[in-house]
């Protein structure tokens, strides 16, 4: 069972008319849909409000916003150390230049949650900074210094093409995710090389102890669609209590399948059973996602949608 990696995030927002200026601002398309009681049921969001679907230019991509009051909990805590696990963590997209990046986010209501830094991974040099915004979503923005990206092109910022995962156990979540059909293609296990540490407010630690466990995960090991997960063995914090449904910020990733009722008995037939959070049904939901699906948590609380492929 190989599927593809994620191809939506799901993102319930007391700042939609911001997000959706950013998303604007880059070219990307929006179809807005009113929420249906399933909606409410599934994700917790207000089923008397517009979701709006923002489409890359690519079409390859899209991020789905839920209006919700400003009051709703946030999922991840804003003053939260960056490598507590619990949830999603962030959504990555690449820049072509980090300070015309900084600039651009600012002005659509991103903060910097951690500067820009150049660091090395492998032979693969970059810089990464993280922003942060008042629902509690992070970002983080990556510009290729070398060698040059090939393959890939785009205008300013990228799609979303990995998110991740801070979590107690990268070997647990992984388990997880391979009855999924993710397999792991790229792992680090050690301190991160120049400035890296800084990306994860690592810089406090002594070196010799402030290594992580990082992997990357795909069903063909491609970085578009990803999952990334990242643990620190040595410096480990509490988990957050992620509720499965409700609260403020990174929602869901949603992730196609072929055939969702073979990935769902997969996953009922599994250790894992007890992580579904919404069992498999056809659903009224947004555009591509509305049909046969269900929803599972990972081992700390980052949840996957999984749903239909459909013509």
């Amino acid at each position: 069972m190989r599927e593809t990696g994620f191809s939506h995030v799901v993102i319930t927002t007391s700042n939609a008319s911001q997000l959706g200026g950013f998303f604007v601002a880059l070219g990307w398309q929006l179809h807005s849909a009113a929420l249906s009681a399933d909606a409410s049921d599934f994700w917790g969001a207000d089923m008397a409000q517009v979701a709006e679907r923002w489409v890359a230019p690519s079409e390859a991509c899209e991020v789905v916003l839920l209006p919700v009051a400003s009051t709703t909990p946030v999922l991840r805590p804003l003053d939260c150390p960056v490598t507590t696990p619990g949830g999603l963590f962030d959504i990555n997209m690449r820049a072509l230049d980090s300070d015309w990046a900084r600039e651009f986010l600012g002005a659509h209501g991103w903060r910097e949650l951690v500067p820009a830094v150049a660091w090395q991974f492998g032979e693969v040099q970059t810089s990464e900074g993280l922003y942060i915004q008042d629902d509690g979503i992070v970002m983080a923005v990556m510009q290729r210094l070398s060698p040059p990206l090939e393959g890939i092109e785009f205008d300013r910022m990228s799609d979303v093409f990995n998110s991740t995962q801070m979590v107690s156990n990268v070997e647990v979540t992984l388990a997880f995710l391979k009855v999924l059909g993710f397999e792991r293609f790229i792992d680090h296990a050690g301190p991160l090389p120049g400035e890296g540490p800084r990306v994860l407010q690592l810089e406090q630690y002594p070196p010799d102890t402030a290594g992580i466990h990082l992997s990357i995960a795909h069903p063909e090991a491609a970085m578009s669609g990803s999952i990334e997960l990242i643990d620190v063995p040595e410096h480990p914090l509490p988990c957050l209590p992620v509720p499965s449904t409700g609260g403020r910020g990174l929602r869901a990733l949603a992730i196609p399948c072929s055939d969702v009722a073979e990935t769902y008995a997969a996953v009922n037939d599994s250790e894992w059973s007890t992580q579904i959070c919404k069992p498999l049904a056809r659903r009224d939901l947004p555009g591509l996602l509305g049909g046969e699906c269900f929803s599972v948590t990972a081992p700390d609380g980052g949840r996957l949608d999984l749903y239909q492929i459909t013509q």
